[in-house]
């Protein structure tokens, strides 16, 4: 191969073992527990009352039936987590994710308390002495621990209003440093932390930014369930590393002083951005890596040339093969070139970005090559290969006109064809192989603009009724007339496209997951946008999810053209009580002339029916685009007094209490 090639592989060889120095500390720090299944019990630290019984673990005291006055408990990880680079100031970015649960004792309905609160503090985790009641085991006697000396950060779901908490109401969640007195609380209304929720925690090092989210849930008696979402946030001080040591705990803490209420975890992940750092308990150092790079390239130089020439060889055969199989995946499917999708959207700009959605960030661009205007999808994660492949196929092969064209893909790994791409193709890293989709430019911006943001004209009901009929004969199309069919999953306005004349067209259909055939049902984990999911998601976390679950959302869609701002629960109220229920429809549309009683109140009662709580109750896509063409309505009062959504609801307070 010549002296040359040699020591330009050599050099390719070195710079390869320098970047894998380089990966193995960025890796990102993560854990996660899940309850319901195996988990290692070396990980986790029970402190007091605290420790796992069941599905679950419980902070406090597990049983109504015992005196649980007076308890207090904490869970938290076993290992140091990374909170800033001691050496470069650095401090993680990091976010946590759990479903929990705060019950409370019917007979002692006005004596609960005190709450919970997930917290980082320094390592290890110890549960203060005089810690009980409102200080929910996170501090002694309401005082300020110094850096040091047990310095806290915590998220607080209070139940209890003591003299430092808000008085308007029993309920709050807040934010903490060093005192149980949060510098910034989210008012709730009283008695919304009971029953099963989920939360999440972000810190944003960038902007200092701390976030806490909140997800309840309300069942009401007709077996409806009303989800409420709520916020609270703070900027923590400058520079944040002055709050906790390098290296800290994380996890849980609950107590119930002299009230009764349970506080349990059912599942429980965690990542952060900060990778394990350089220090004498077993880290590699990252200057000890290049000495160890250095005396292991001097000890293998002898046999260079020969690994130099096998590794040739087998990148050779590699790269063959794979062009060979991405040609046979892809027939019939046009592979456009990474480059010149950086082109064509200015290397992927946040100036041509045009939104961003569950599956993917999508950018504005126009390709020379064929002349015309492209939007370019990049997708999040695309998993496995041969899955992404097989979806491209199936995707590519619908043909709707109220579906968005795709045009082709793009694999990033294998548009390069250069031989150090070559040659390190066995030990590329994975986030290198992006993918995209390539589909057609639709101008007019998407339902939810025209519905929300277009200040200027009101979108008219004909208008509104043909993108309905659109939406529905595309999921038609995607549920009935495709096989294997497809799911969506992530159905709302924002992913409802408009072309010039107004026709709808749907996209990101298919990208989620694609029905196998003879499979009837996939077992996931919720994915979506809050206000259209499919409530089984919120209250199971992962379930058979099936075609019902997209027309759940397709009738929330078919709800928000008709009655722009209401809530199903008001538009529900009144077909309950046989009021006229276009009374609900956009009062921008009650004004004009065009307003079509008929018509509104045909696409209202398919919205309800569609979006019932009972999965049984829902109709077929197919059934609901025959009400759209003129069908009889149904009388839903009649569906729900005739099946179970009463027992559906007690089937879930059951399920609760068994927890117990």
């Amino acid at each position: 191969m010549g002296v040359n090639f040699i020591l330009f592989t050599y050099f390719i060889l070195s710079l390869y073992v320098g970047s894998y120095a380089t990966v193995a500390e960025d890796l990102p720090f993560h854990f996660s527990f899940n309850f319901t299944k195996t988990y290692r019990s070396e990980d986790l630290i029970f402190e007091e009352t605290a420790g796992p019984h069941g599905k679950l673990v419980d902070l406090t005291c597990n049983s109504f039936s015992q005196e649980i006055q007076g308890c207090k408990g904490r869970m938290s990880y076993a290992h140091p987590v990374p909170f800033y680079d001691n050496k470069t100031g650095q401090v993680a970015s990091f976010n946590t994710n759990f479903t929990f649960a705060i019950l409370i004792d019917e007979n002692t309905m006005n004596n609960k308390g005190d709450g919970m609160a997930f917290f980082i503090s320094r390592f290890p985790s110890t549960i203060p002495t005089n810690s009980g009641g409102g200080n929910l085991g996170l501090v002694d006697n309401q005082t300020r621990p110094a850096y040091g000396h047990g310095g806290i950060v915590a998220v607080e779901f209070d139940t209890y209003n003591n003299s430092w908490d808000p008085q308007e109401s029993f309920d709050h969640i807040g934010i903490d440093i060093n005192s149980v007195e949060s510098v910034n609380t989210t008012i709730l209304p009283s008695f919304s932390l009971n029953g099963t929720m989920t939360a999440s925690v972000t810190f944003d090092n960038t902007t200092r930014m701390l976030v806490a989210s909140l997800v309840t849930q309300l069942i009401h008696l007709d077996g409806n369930i009303s989800l409420k979402q709520y916020e609270v946030s703070t900027q923590l001080p400058d520079p944040v590393s002055s709050l906790l040591p390098p290296e800290v705990a994380v996890g849980f803490s609950a107590a119930t002083g002299s009230s009764t209420e349970l506080h349990q975890i059912m599942s429980w992940s965690f990542d952060s951005s900060l990778a394990h750092q350089s220090n004498d308990k077993g880290y590699i150092k990252s200057a000890d890596r290049h000495k160890k790079a250095v005396v292991t390239g001097g000890l293998i130089g002898g046999t260079l040339v020969l690994v130099l020439l096998v590794w040739f060889m087998l990148s050779c055969w590699k790269w063959t093969r794979m062009r060979k199989e991405l040609d046979k995946k892809l027939s019939g499917i046009e592979l456009f070139q990474y480059r010149d999708l950086a082109a064509a959207t200015n290397q992927f700009s946040d100036t041509q970005k045009l939104g961003e959605g569950a599956f993917g960030v999508v950018y504005k661009g126009f390709h020379k090559e064929s002349n015309r205007d492209i939007a370019v999808k990049k997708i999040k994660s695309s998993g496995k290969m041969k899955d992404f492949f097989n979806e491209v196929r199936v995707i590519n092969d619908t043909r709707h006109k109220n579906l968005v064209k795709l045009l082709g893909c793009c694999c990033n790994a294998y548009s390069r064809r250069n031989i150090v791409d070559m040659m390190c193709s066995f030990c590329r890293r994975k986030q290198q192989d992006e993918v995209f989709l390539v589909y057609e430019l639709v101008n007019n911006r998407n339902l939810d603009y025209h519905l929300h943001h277009k200040q200027d004209k009101v979108l008219s009901w004909p208008k509104r009724y043909k993108i309905a009929k659109g939406i529905a004969s595309a999921l038609h199309y995607l549920h009935h007339e495709c096989d294997p069919y497809i799911l969506h999953r992530d159905i709302k306005p924002g992913n409802i496209l408009l072309d010039d004349n107004f026709n709808a067209k749907l996209c990101d259909f298919g990208l989620s997951r694609i029905a196998k055939p003879g499979n009837a049902t996939l077992m996931t984990t919720a994915i979506g946008t809050h206000g259209y999911l499919d409530p089984q998601y919120i209250r199971y976390g992962s379930v058979r999810f099936n075609r019902s679950s997209d027309v759940y959302s397709f009738g929330i869609v078919l709800l928000e053209i008709a009655c722009t701002g209401k809530s199903r629960d008001e538009i529900w109220g009144l077909y309950r009580e046989r009021r006229d229920v276009t009374k609900a429809a956009d009062k921008r549309l009650q004004s004009g002339d065009d307003f079509d009683r008929s018509e509104i109140e045909r696409v209202i009662v398919l919205g309800l029916w569609c979006s019932m709580i009972n999965v049984n109750n829902r109709p077929s896509m197919r059934k609901a685009m025959d009400v759209l063409e003129g069908e009889e309505l149904p009388d839903l009062n009649i569906i729900v007094q005739s099946t179970s959504a009463s027992t559906d609801q007690y089937e879930f307070c059951a399920s609760a209490a068994k927890k117990v």
